[in-house]
């Protein structure tokens, strides 16, 4: 009877052994391929430096799109000085829409000038003769009223007015002086569309030698 036992413990052995061969086998060791020292070769300096090198790629920079054109506002004008405007604007590839704006936002101001010359060329002369006294940003107006006259500020504050006319008298400029202005009735804006960069430097060289007139930008309809 022992040896029945001893064989079935036997067989169960066996038999657990065989159905389980894979958990028990060991797990075969991979073996690196042999190195081969006499292919080795050390790299001097020059020859690292030749090696190709990988380059990171750099973040690309987010694209900001800029408007072609923009509209500006250009006002106040008189219907005396309205149309000499509109001429500005065609010398600039610019076109102007008119509209009436609002008196109620209107104030006066204190204008410092030399009173009009008889032609361009003597308000030219008489200009530089001005700045060769060291006294800039001045304009030769082209308003049809005051045309050829030399604007040197306007200023909603007459106590600004009147130190600025006291400078220039100082720097010698003779002739120079100062009056109230007020752009009263029926005043008009021009709606300028279509403005690329470049004309929207010049309109802003422009728009001084118009008195009383202000350039913003607005939104384009």
């Amino acid at each position: 009877m022992k040896w029945l036992l001893g064989f079935l413990l036997l067989l169960n052995v066996g038999l657990l052994g065989y159905f389980n061969a894979d958990v028990f086998a060991p797990t075969p060791v991979q073996i690196n391929p042999p190195i081969n020292p006499e292919k080795l070769k050390i790299l001097d300096a020059q020859s690292l430096e030749a090696m190709p090198k990988k380059v990171a790629a750099l973040p690309t920079a987010p694209v900001v799109e800029i408007p072609a054109t923009s509209c500006y506002q250009w006002g106040n004008f008189t219907a005396s000085n309205l149309p000499s405007a509109q001429v500005a604007l065609a010398k600039l590839g610019l076109e102007g829409v008119a509209r009436q704006a609002d008196t109620g936002q209107a104030d006066r101001r204190f204008w410092v000038y030399y009173p009009p010359l008889k032609n361009a060329q003597l308000a030219q002369k008489k200009a530089e003769e001005i700045k060769s006294l060291g006294i800039g940003e001045i304009f030769v107006v082209q308003d049809s009223q005051w045309r050829h006259a030399i604007s040197f500020g306007l200023f909603q504050d007459e106590k600004l007015a009147t130190n600025l006319l006291n400078d220039l008298q100082a720097k010698g400029v003779k002739g120079a002086t100062k009056a109230l202005r007020s752009p009263g009735k029926n005043i008009s804006s021009l709606l300028v569309k279509a403005v690329s960069p470049e004309a929207a430097l010049e309109l802003q060289k422009v728009s001084p030698e118009f008195i009383d007139s202000e350039l913003k930008v607005a939104a384009c309809p």
